[in-house]
C-alpha cells in the first residue's frame, strides 16, 4: 500500500528536525525507505514537491552545498532554533490551520460521523476539487504534546485507566495514526502510546525534565513489530506467556531471541514471552499457529482469546 503524501511529508519534517548535520537527498530517501518511488527521477520529483509543501507552511528548510566525500551534493536540515522561535507573521486563522495540518491529523482513514476539514496542499485555491484533499479529524492534544517536546517538559495523561507520566521524545505518523514515544516515569522504560487512545486531556508537567537521549531517532525507536503498537484493549501486561508446540519453538525463538525463552518442557514444547501490547495483532500472530500455541498468561488476554474463539464458533454455527 502506497504511503499517504501527507504522512511522508510529516516524516520528512521529523528527519530534517532530528538531523545533527545537513543530510543529502539519498540519505533522506534511505531513512524514509519505501516512502519514495523506486525510480530515481520520480523520487526526486516527489521530494521536491514535499519540500515545497513544507516551505509553503512556513518551515525553514536550510540547504547548503556539501564538501568532503559528499562534495557537490546538496544537504538539507531544519534548525530547531529557527523552526521553534521564528515568527512567521501568520494570522490567528493561518496559525490554527498550520497547527492542525502539522499536529492534529489522523492520516489515511475516514469516519462519516466526524467533522472533517479539507486543505489544498498545492495551494491552488478554495476549490475543493483542486489539489490533494486530506481529511482532518481534530485532536487538540497533539499541539500540547508538540509544545512539551519543544520545551523539554513532561506530560501527564490517562491511558488504559491509569495515569501516565512521560518524558516525550518524539511523535510519528504511521499507518494512519499518530504515536508518541518517550520514557515512562513509573517504569523508566521507553514506551509507545497511540494518541487517539489517550483518555481525556494531556497536561504539561514542567517538574518533569525531558531529555532526549543522544542519538535518539523516533523512526528507529518506533516498534517494527505490530504487536508492540498499542491498541484499545488493556490486558494488564505488555508481554504474554505462550506455550509453543515443539514443532515451532525454533521459529519463534528465531523471531524473538533466546532471551524470550521462559521454560522448556520435556516434550520439546516451550513457554515463550511474546509482546501483546496490541492485542489484535497478537491474536493474528497467535492464530497462525492454530492448535500449536496456547496463551497461559496474563489471564485477561487468555479470556479475550477464548471469547474471540467462542464468538467465531457462534457466527459459523
Amino acid at each position: 500500500m502506497a504511503i499517504h503524501q501527507l504522512e511522508r511529508v510529516t516524516n520528512l519534517l521529523t528527519v530534517l528536525l532530528s538531523a545533527r548535520r545537513h543530510v543529502t537527498f539519498e540519505e533522506i530517501r534511505n531513512e524514509l525507505r519505501g516512502q519514495y518511488p523506486e525510480n530515481l527521477v520520480a523520487a526526486r520529483a516527489a521530494f521536491e514537491r514535499d519540500k515545497a509543501i513544507l516551505r509553503d507552511e512556513g518551515v525553514p528548510i536550510d540547504q547548503t552545498v556539501l564538501g568532503g566525500d559528499q562534495a557537490g551534493q546538496t544537504g538539507y536540515r531544519v534548525l530547531r532554533s529557527s523552526y521553534e522561535i521564528e515568527d512567521f507573521g501568520l494570522s490567528s486563522d493561518e496559525a490554527r490551520a498550520l497547527r492542525l495540518a502539522i499536529g492534529t491529523i489522523r492520516l489515511g482513514t475516514s469516519w462519516s460521523t466526524e467533522a472533517l476539514w479539507k486543505v489544498d496542499l498545492h495551494g491552488a485555491g478554495d476549490d475543493e476539487s483542486s489539489g490533494l484533499g486530506v481529511e482532518l479529524p481534530v485532536d487538540e492534544r497533539l499541539p500540547v504534546i508538540h509544545r512539551a517536546i519543544a520545551e523539554h517538559h513532561g506530560v501527564v495523561f490517562g491511558y488504559h485507566g491509569r495515569e501516565r507520566k512521560l518524558e516525550p521524545w518524539g511523535l510519528l505518523a504511521r499507518d494512519g495514526w499518530w504515536y508518541l514515544v518517550g520514557r515512562e516515569a513509573a517504569s523508566g522504560e521507553q514506551r509507545t502510546f497511540r494518541i487517539d487512545r489517550i483518555e481525556g486531556k494531556v497536561e504539561v508537567d514542567p517538574s518533569i525534565v525531558s531529555e532526549v537521549p543522544d542519538g535518539f531517532s523516533v523512526r528507529r525507536a518506533f516498534p517494527s513489530d505490530p504487536k508492540l503498537l498499542p491498541d484499545n484493549l488493556d490486558v494488564g501486561a505488555d508481554r504474554a506467556k505462550v506455550l509453543i508446540d515443539h514443532t515451532d519453538v525454533t521459529t519463534v525463538l528465531a523471531q524473538y531471541g533466546d532471551e524470550a525463552l521462559i521454560e522448556r518442557r520435556a516434550d520439546g514444547s516451550a513457554v515463550v514471552a511474546v509482546p501483546c501490547v496490541n492485542v489484535r495483532a497478537f491474536m493474528h500472530w497467535l492464530f497462525g499457529f492454530v492448535e500449536r500455541a496456547e496463551v497461559i498468561e496474563p489471564p485477561l488476554l487468555r479470556q479475550a482469546v477464548i471469547r474471540w474463539l467462542d464468538e467465531l464458533v457462534e457466527v459459523r454455527s
